[in-house]
């Protein structure tokens, strides 16, 4: 996860607390194990390649390092970048940083697989495509772009009670903040804007906390997370809108997911350049 708008919401504090992110939030073990198999076939049928993170994702990174893949993160924030480096299994001595923003990279290598995990998430739906584009310019022919995001089907939503009657019936052995993120983040959205707001949902959450609609450990859970994010905005664009877009800069090869429970609310987005 790393941010991208005007107000630079992705900070040293809220890096150094990345410990506390859980997937969907952050990669997957399952997800992972897609962006490996599409790595190692790319690595095979070409021989050598070049890796392009959209953030500093330490998993990515890890991967990476384990097939010995070159690899370089694109982040505005250093400091973050730095940080979650020691969050890394291996320790990155070689690494790669190219300060900029992904709306307006001018980089001077083009690579193979782009990786964002929750890249467009963080990003405001009015700036897609112009990070399509950027992105675009960076590929090398046949390249992949393998982008994890966060997609509605409809403008329904669920209230509290009935997001917390799901995690107590059906995923109470899941810590509630991973087992119903996806429905807390549209429970509280703005469809006009087309985003949610962390603060506008932690006051929420507080209410219905305080109507006994959802219980101490279930609203900790998410306050202490909101806490970090503090005035942070998530989007969660429809999925026939998002791929309308993308489809202007790539052509759409597959959608994919790890074997984890929102698969289908976070897909893998392969797409081809």
């Amino acid at each position: 996860m790393n941010a991208l708008v005007d107000k630079k919401q992705w900070t040293k504090s809220l890096a150094s607390q990345w410990h506390l992110f859980l997937p969907p939030a952050r990669p997957s073990l399952s997800e992972l194990a897609v962006i490996e198999r599409y790595m190692l076939d790319m690595k095979k049928a070409r021989g050598s390649i070049k890796v392009a993170i959209l953030g500093s994702t330490p998993e990515y990174c890890d991967l990476c390092q384990t097939y010995n893949v070159p690899y370089t993160c694109i982040d505005y924030n250093p400091d973050a970048f730095h940080i979650l480096g020691g969050y890394m299994r291996y320790k990155d001595t070689d690494a790669s940083l190219a300060v900029a923003d992904w709306r307006t990279m001018e980089l001077k290598d083009r690579f193979d697989i782009f990786l964002g995990d929750l890249a467009t998430t963080v990003t405001p739906v009015s700036d897609h495509p112009a990070v399509f584009e950027k992105v675009r310019k960076h590929c090398k022919d046949g390249a992949k772009v393998l982008l994890k995001t966060a997609l509605r089907s409809s403008n329904e939503r669920l209230s509290h009670e009935d997001i917390f009657k799901l995690y107590r019936f059906e995923l109470s052995h899941l810590n509630p903040f991973a087992a119903v993120w996806h429905e807390v983040l549209l429970a509280d959205y703005d469809f006009t804007r087309d985003t949610m707001h962390c603060q506008t949902s932690l006051t929420c959450l507080r209410k219905s906390f305080e109507e006994r609609i959802i219980t101490p450990y279930e609203f900790e859970e998410f306050k202490k997370r909101w806490d970090v994010l503090s005035d942070f905005e998530m989007n969660v664009p429809l999925q026939r809108e998002f791929l309308k877009t993308a489809e202007r800069y790539f052509e759409i090869c597959e959608i994919i997911s790890g074997s984890d429970w929102y698969k289908e609310q976070a897909p893998i987005l392969v797409f081809g350049a």
